[in-house]
This record gives structure tokens, C-alpha cells and sequence, in this order.
């Protein structure tokens, strides 16, 4: 039987809404890894944003959508911007009244208000004042969270920005500008009033890095599943011999699939992985 390496998108896909991971699907990976086949986290999120999930056991991790990889715990390759590259994307995103983070290996820079607009996405009115603190303290403990201002203290390499507006209109001149250096992306809508996405360095995203992955462990590229539901996920699903996309993806992601599975309250997971 030939090794295969499967590739396994995080929010929308491993996690369930709460952001858990369900024992069925824990028992699946630690199944596949058992009968001698690779598992790899590939996601959007930076290394420190993957912490809570390491415990499951993974063979490495694609963070920052192929911007920092790992394997067996050390890292094999990283791309980050150049401090100009930073310096020109932020004054861009300010100068439009756009609300973004700066995502290193270790901790993210974001200030509060990004912090709380996404959190609030997830909050009923009802639940706006007794749990919007208590999320926001956890959510900076999940992805060590640090404020822009420690960052112009203490640069650290960026390898992705994420971004937040309300209005389609304030990321017209962004897009325009930035789409010339790195892969402009928009996701899907978080919520009816607020629009999210990501710029990344051309040349770098997930499907890049699942191929380089699979030359490094020397493997084949024809023994690779993957499984994704966003935007950023396209490349890796058009790349593996199988591309699995949630059911809970949008139309245009489903289309870079060659199967669709169930919603990402995961039991689609489990199964396919047991087919």
C-alpha cells in the first residue's frame, strides 16, 4: 500500500463552530497515521494559532496559507514580507480605514478593534456584555494576540496580513495597489455587514506548499488528499489527486474539487477519511 498525505484545512473544516475538533475526527487522524500514512494541518492561520490542535497529533503543519511550514516539529521552509512591503500594505489599509493584523510564526499584531469586530460576528445582542470580555481575553491567549504599537517596538518577519472592512468601496484602491505583489484574496462574507480577507506574498499559498510538502517527504503528488471550504483553500484543492471541499463552502471553492463532503460539522471528515 502506498503512503498517502492528507492535508486537512482548519476553521470551517477540522473545527467544528465552537472550534473543536470531534472525537470522531480525532480517532480518524490518529487511525490514518496508525496505518502509515501522513496527516498535515494546512491552514490560514499562523503556528501560534495551531497550538490547541497540536495535542491530536499531526505529522507537521501549512500555516499562514503556505507561509511557514513544519515537519516533525522543525521548520523546512518560511515566507515573509519585506519591512517595506509591510510598511506600504499598512499605510494602504489605514489610509482607507481598514481594520487588519500582522501574522508572525509566534504571535499576532492586531489592535482591539479587529479583536472585537470579529468577535462580535459570533455574539448575539444578549451576549454582547457578558461575553464579549471573556472571548476577547481568550482569543488573545489562542493566537497571542499583541498590540500594532508592540510590534513598531519590536519588528518581527510578517508572513501574511488579514483584513476587515465594512464597505466593498474602502478595499477598491487596496486591491488596485496591492494585488500587483501579492494574491488579493476576499473570503467568503463573516456576516451580512462585514467583509474579510487576506494578502499574501505571490507565489506563496496552500497549494505551493502541499507540492513542496510532498517532494520533501518524497512522496507523489498522486497519492494527496486535501480538504478545504475557503478561498485561500482553491489552490490545494486544484493541486491534490483528491480535493475535497465542505459542504459548507462557497460555489466557487466547490469548483476546484473533485468531491464534495457533507457540512463541516465534520462527521464528512471522519467518513471520508474511512472510506
Amino acid at each position: 500500500m502506498e503512503q498517502k498525505i492528507v492535508f486537512l484545512d482548519v476553521d470551517g473544516t477540522l473545527t467544528l463552530p465552537n472550534g473543536e475538533v470531534s472525537d470522531n475526527v480525532k480517532k480518524s487522524i490518529q487511525q490514518v497515521r496508525q496505518n502509515g500514512h501522513y496527516v498535515f494541518l494546512c491552514t490560514g492561520r499562523n503556528k501560534a494559532g495551531v497550538q490547541s490542535l497540536m495535542p491530536i497529533g499531526f505529522d507537521g503543519i501549512i500555516c499562514s496559507a503556505g507561509g511557514y511550514i513544519e515537519y516533525n516539529g522543525k521548520k523546512i521552509y518560511e515566507s515573509c514580507l519585506k519591512e517595506e512591503d509591510v510598511k506600504e500594505a499598512r499605510e494602504v489599509f489605514d489610509r482607507n480605514g481598514i481594520m487588519y493584523n500582522l501574522e508572525t510564526t509566534h504571535m499576532t499584531f492586531q489592535n482591539d478593534d479587529m479583536n472585537e469586530a470579529f468577535i462580535k460576528i459570533h455574539l448575539k445582542d444578549d451576549d454582547m456584555n457578558s461575553e464579549l470580555t471573556r472571548l476577547l481575553n481568550e482569543q488573545k491567549d489562542r493566537f497571542n494576540i499583541h498590540s500594532i504599537e508592540e510590534y513598531e517596538a519590536h519588528p518581527l518577519p510578517v508572513q501574511k496580513l488579514c483584513f476587515m472592512t465594512y464597505s466593498e468601496e474602502s478595499l477598491k484602491e487596496p486591491r488596485t495597489i496591492l494585488s500587483k505583489k501579492y494574491n488579493f484574496i476576499v473570503h467568503e462574507f463573516l456576516s451580512t455587514h462585514i467583509i474579510n480577507g487576506e494578502i499574501i506574498i505571490k507565489g506563496t499559498n496552500k497549494g505551493n506548499a502541499v507540492r513542496f510538502v510532498v517532494e520533501h517527504l518524497g512522496l507523489s503528488m498522486k497519492n494527496t488528499i486535501c480538504f478545504g471550504d475557503s478561498m485561500n483553500d482553491c489552490e490545494m484543492l486544484q493541486e491534490a489527486a483528491v480535493g475535497v471541499a465542505m459542504g459548507n463552502a462557497m460555489d466557487a471553492v466547490k469548483a476546484y474539487a473533485d468531491h464534495i463532503c457533507g457540512s463541516s460539522d465534520t462527521p464528512a471528515i471522519h467518513d471520508t477519511l474511512q472510506a
